[in-house]
């Protein structure tokens, strides 16, 4: 049953993301709450610790991928919101599988755009100005649009399947 709610919860998001770069925070705790009911379920008054345990994962691993623009903080609250539901195992497929996922569709957006060179040379740059200047800096924004961005939650959506097809 947790499986189908997540599932759907993950595609509701996927949706949102596509039409509004953004994901809801109602659904976000939608999912939270599933999570602290299926963690209290299974492990009693000690889930509690486990699903504190399991949201704060994807905090602390992908907070500075937030703090330089790559990753979004709804996309960071889905990885918490599958952690929460699920636990550790479940949890670290998706954010693998989801990453690989990202760089594939991450890479096919620039062959269809025809922008691999200069994308490459905006990775560059940046790289090089945060080595000379010694702190973390914003990725850069540019002046083609939204031709750089991809949908996270549709590569989480998909990482999250294919961790259900491995778990079980």
């Amino acid at each position: 049953m947790k499986l189908l709610l997540c599932l759907t919860l993950l595609s509701v998001a996927a949706a949102t993301d596509i039409q509004s770069f953004r994901v809801s925070n109602r659904l976000i705790a939608s999912g939270l709450l599933l999570g602290i009911f299926s963690q209290i379920l299974e492990y009693g008054m000690r889930g509690i610790g486990v699903f504190l345990l399991n949201v704060s994962i994807p905090v602390i691993l992908l907070y500075l991928l937030f703090l330089i623009r790559a990753l979004g903080a709804g996309d960071i609250k889905l990885f918490s919101m599958v952690g929460g539901i699920w636990g550790l195992q479940v949890l670290c497929t998706t954010i693998a599988v989801s990453f690989l996922v990202a760089a594939v569709l991450s890479f096919c957006k620039v062959l269809y755009h025809r922008n691999l060179i200069f994308r490459l040379r905006v990775f560059r740059e940046y790289m090089a100005q945060t080595l000379s200047e010694g702190k973390l800096l914003k990725y850069p924004q540019d002046s083609q649009g939204n031709q750089h961005l991809i949908h996270f939650s549709i590569s989480i959506l998909i990482g999250y399947a294919v961790a259900m097809e491995v778990a079980y």
